[in-house]
């Protein structure tokens, strides 16, 4: 023991020689803000997505539009928040523009400009078919370690103090505001999305219990609390946590060993944890049955080398009064780290050399008449 990602000419010919429009009618639509993945522990996705909802009796030219949010800024946990475009179905020009987080009134907002108006006819034609048409998908981060998105708290900014989203569509080829907030939705940004486990089991070797449980689908998962309690305890305790796979469609296989445990019964569960603070709690079915040792041992000490402290494991098959001593090179007593009474079962004790010169030590175990020494 050592001390060390050419059909606009058609829709025109269409809508031009077309009478199932009547180009005094304003277009309507549902503007959504959805589809949220918290896609790490710093980072946030969602859709902006819109659908044109009377196009039996209108066409809906978009020209443009502007989009903006409030929400709360505790969810940043003091760090600074960035905000960007990865995605749109809108040609580029089309897109809106300069994605900022910005503070007006006490209040905070994610702000999407104006876009450039186009020329009559140069405009995107938005869907009326689900899902609609994606305006853009939008990503929030912050520079701190994590974020809380249980206080996002997001909200369309529909006035009637500017700035606030506002769309705009061609009537009779002119620029037209047809912005409707009635129909200006938030979804899906605060409901748990799922984790299908479809394995939970244990595997007892002396005084460890190892954990696999497996998944086929996962969706917003931060990942597992680990609890356990035995039967003299009302509740169960976190034991550790293994971090989730965040989005995935594969199979995924966990494990987590319980190391060190008394002999007794015990219950383990899984609490699976959404980004957004939501969880599922998974119970093991099984109670999980650690015996006591069958006869005496001491083990290798670890780590060794050292420097300074190491532990010594031994299991105790009987009650018996236990001594544990340190010695040098030359066999002289150093220490005595154990001497007391100890009931059946597994222990762990530490050895700290730091008033010690550095060397080569040797420990032995005397319980009973069973004795035994390592070095």
């Amino acid at each position: 023991m050592k001390y060390r990602h050419f059909n606009k000419i058609f829709f025109i010919i269409f809508f031009i020689f077309s009478s199932e429009y009547s180009p005094g009618i304003t277009p309507e639509y549902i503007l959504t803000a959805g589809n949220a993945v918290q896609t790490g522990s710093n980072s946030l996705e969602f859709d902006i997505i819109m659908i044109h909802t009377n196009s039996s009796v209108s066409q809906f030219e978009y020209a443009g539009g502007q989009y903006f949010f409030d929400f709360n800024l505790n969810i940043n946990n003091g760090g600074a928040l960035i905000y960007s475009i990865i995605d749109s179905d809108l040609p580029l020009q089309l897109q809106p523009r300069n994605p900022v987080v910005f503070v007006t009134g006490g209040e905070m907002q994610l702000r999407l400009s104006l876009n450039i108006f186009p020329a009559p006819g140069q405009g995107y034609f938005i869907s009326d078919q689900l899902p609609g048409t994606r305006i853009a998908r939008m990503k929030l981060m912050t520079n701190s370690e994590s974020f809380d998105v249980q206080y996002f708290s997001l909200r369309w900014r529909n006035g009637p103090v500017n700035p606030f989203t506002k769309i705009y569509s061609f009537e009779n080829s002119q620029i037209t505001e047809v912005t409707n907030s009635a129909f200006h939705y938030i979804d899906s940004l605060t409901n748990p999305l799922p984790v299908e486990l479809t394995s939970f089991s244990s595997a007892v070797s002396g005084n460890k219990v190892t954990l696999n449980w497996t998944t086929i689908n996962e969706m917003n998962n931060a990942g597992y609390e680990i609890q356990r309690k035995d039967n003299s305890e009302e509740a169960y305790k976190k034991i550790s946590f293994v971090k989730g796979a965040g989005n995935s469609s594969e199979i995924k296989n966990y494990s987590y060993s319980d190391l060190k445990l008394q002999p007794g019964k015990y219950l383990y569960r899984l609490k699976q944890l959404d980004y957004n603070g939501n969880f599922e709690y998974y119970d093991l079915e099984n109670e999980t049955v650690i015996f006591g040792p069958l006869v005496n041992e001491l083990k290798q000490n670890y780590p060794n080398p050292f420097n300074p402290q190491t532990k010594i494991d031994y299991q105790l098959s009987s009650e018996s009064v236990v001594i544990i001593k340190i010695f040098d090179i030359l066999g002289k007593e150093v220490t005595v780290l154990v001497n007391e009474y100890k009931s059946p079962g597994y222990y762990t004790v530490l050895f700290d050399g730091s008033n010690l010169p550095g060397g080569v030590y040797y420990y032995l175990i005397k319980a009973g008449s069973f004795i035994d020494s390592k070095g």
